[in-house]
């Protein structure tokens, strides 16, 4: 068997992977019939076309794998599974999203991927393998009037230490978010003695002026501190603290 027919049945296994169900090839069948038999016969343009296609392939995927963890179904494999480029699954994911939307657990996904965190040139990066998974941790954070730094690096999440504490309340669960403000604020008037954080200002801005040892040590403490008071033990929020308060106890170790 030469190179061509082993690729052709590494792609056939792949699809009977994923359509290893008559009733889901019958459910797809369907929903692409609707498309041209409802008296609508031609009228799906080719890109609409495409992201229907693309619709069904993820949905199967997603199906088949979950869709907790990304780094399943990255653009990379998508793309090699697919034979198009990576920034053309990237533009599918995204109208795939907005036209047939598929609700997901992102806090738990960010969880998963959030051991891949670093410290670097005085910032927390993640780097965010999908798409949507970066847009919405990048909404979360805007809509709570956090603040993250842009980079031409496509979906690498940047913040600064001293933002980080509004990130964790921008991901918050909207049920617990009142009651980790008030203890992430009681925490650092404690931790900053001489700083008094007002209810109005962003936590992050505010510890702006703290020296850069003294930010990432009270960020790293008052981080420490809402895991069993206030974020439940074991949580996609706990997970995602915890990793952060391992890369900046490493960068405070390296700085001592």
């Amino acid at each position: 068997m030469n190179d061509n027919e082993l690729f052709q049945k590494e792609k056939e296994k792949r699809y009977n992977e994923l359509f290893a169900d008559e009733g889901d090839i019958s459910s797809a069948f369907k929903t692409i019939a609707k498309e041209f038999y409802w008296g609508n016969f031609g009228r799906l343009s080719k890109t609409d076309m495409e992201t229907l296609m693309f619709h069904l392939y993820m949905e199967q995927l997603l199906k088949v794998k979950g869709d907790a963890d990304f780094r399943d179904y990255s653009d990379y494999k998508i793309a090699k599974d697919l034979g198009i480029s990576q920034n053309k699954v990237s533009a599918l994911k995204l109208k795939k999203q907005l036209q047939y939307p598929h609700d997901f657990d992102w806090r738990a996904s960010l969880a998963i991927i959030s051991n891949n965190c670093r410290f670097e040139n005085g910032k927390i990066k993640l780097q965010i393998p999908d798409i949507n998974l970066y847009y919405e941790v990048k909404n979360a954070i805007e809509e709570n009037g956090g603040y993250i730094d842009v980079s031409l690096t496509p979906k690498l999440l940047q913040v600064s230490p001293e933002y980080f504490l509004d990130l964790l309340e921008a991901i918050c669960e909207e049920k617990d978010r009142k009651q980790l403000r008030k203890k992430l604020r009681q925490d650092l008037r404690v931790t900053t003695k001489d700083k008094e954080f007002l209810e109005t200002e962003p936590m992050g801005r505010q510890l702006l002026s703290c020296a850069k040892e003294t930010a990432l040590w009270t960020v790293r403490t008052v981080a420490e501190g809402v895991i069993g008071s206030v974020i439940t033990q074991g949580s996609s929020l706990a997970v995602i603290i915890s990793n952060v308060i391992k890369v900046l106890s490493f960068a405070l170790n390296r700085e001592a």
